[in-house]
């Protein structure tokens, strides 16, 4: 028997495929796979090409999948799936698919009873969570208007917002103004401010702005780690909310943290998130997981196909 696994995040598509007991034998990838921030087809030709990949690896064809789980960044509201649903439908032909959102199977990848909170720094931001009851609580995790706010698209925002400001002398100086003006090849800040209004930012500069922010935070850069501490902060926000609504402030529990921000286990960003959810849950921990997202797919696959009472509703 065979099980797919998607992790479609804003990055990248990871797709797994694995045995019953949960051994992957083949992976696949593609693109951004969050139609928010590439649309449907791109979204679409990603999860295809992932999908697959995986499939000709593992010398299987469609028809040979049991049960399958997408996990997608993307998927917030009623609105979304009413989206996703018939696209992954199609896209897995006659194949039973769960769609959930992405943050459920990286809380799956560390805890089979799905316990817990998990928040994604990652392109975005993403916040879950469940208790011992079984109730649970997906945040909105829109855009900045709609109350979402994080992520490497957040730091790289903020990032040059400082930049200009130091250039300008209205904020601390911060070795992002000259490592932002390399990155673009501007020559100084005003050609830099022109090239961004006519041309704007690419993707590959915007995915690039967040190491810069890392490796200055390193490097004692005051503007830097501000912007680590106040994202830590801003996301620690969410997880504590979701506990009191949850009412888990006396529970033991992981916070499963997840996303390529907070993988890079930056103490500025995690100690800033966990100090917020300390407050508010004392004996909560946090976890940074080792394996990758998809292998909760895969898991959660296992759950639904044996009827696990622990699985999401």
């Amino acid at each position: 028997m065979w099980i797919l696994g998607m992790d479609a995040g804003g990055s990248k598509a990871h797709c797994a495929i694995a045995r019953e007991d949960g051994s992957i034998v083949a992976e696949g990838f593609g693109g951004s796979a969050n139609y928010q921030i590439v649309g449907v087809k791109e979204a679409e030709e990603a999860l295809k090409k992932a999908k697959q990949e995986a499939l000709k690896r593992a010398g299987l064809i469609c028809q040979d999948i049991r049960y399958a789980v997408f996990g997608m960044s993307g998927a917030d509201e009623k609105a979304d799936f009413e989206i996703l649903t018939p696209m992954i439908e199609q896209l897995m032909e006659q194949v039973p698919v769960k769609i959930v959102h992405d943050s459920w199977i990286g809380m799956r990848s560390v805890t089979e009873d799905m316990v817990g909170i998990v928040s994604i720094c990652g392109t975005g931001a993403g916040h879950s969570g469940r208790n011992h009851s079984g109730e649970q609580i997906t945040l909105r995790n829109l855009d900045y208007e709609l109350g979402n706010l994080g992520g490497g698209a957040e730091i790289s925002s903020q990032a040059l917002h400082y930049a200009f400001r130091s250039n300008e002398g209205t904020y601390y100086k911060t070795v992002l103004e000259n490592r932002i003006l390399e990155l673009f090849d501007a020559p100084n800040m005003d050609v830099l401010c022109h090239q961004i209004r006519t041309k704007g930012i690419s993707k590959e500069q915007r995915y690039q702005i967040p190491a810069m922010v890392f490796k200055a935070s390193e490097e004692n850069d005051v503007v830097a780690q501000m912007l680590l501490k106040r994202m830590g902060y801003e996301e620690g926000l969410y997880g504590a909310g979701i506990i009191r609504r949850l009412n888990m402030e006396k529970e033991y529990f992981p916070v499963v943290l997840i996303g390529r921000l907070f993988q890079t286990g930056n103490p500025l960003l995690i100690n800033s998130y966990m100090e917020v959810i300390k407050e508010t849950s004392p004996k909560a921990f946090y976890v940074i997981p080792n394996e990758p997202p998809v292998t909760g797919a895969i898991g959660m696959a296992i759950d639904w196909l044996n009827g696990s009472n622990m699985c999401l509703s």
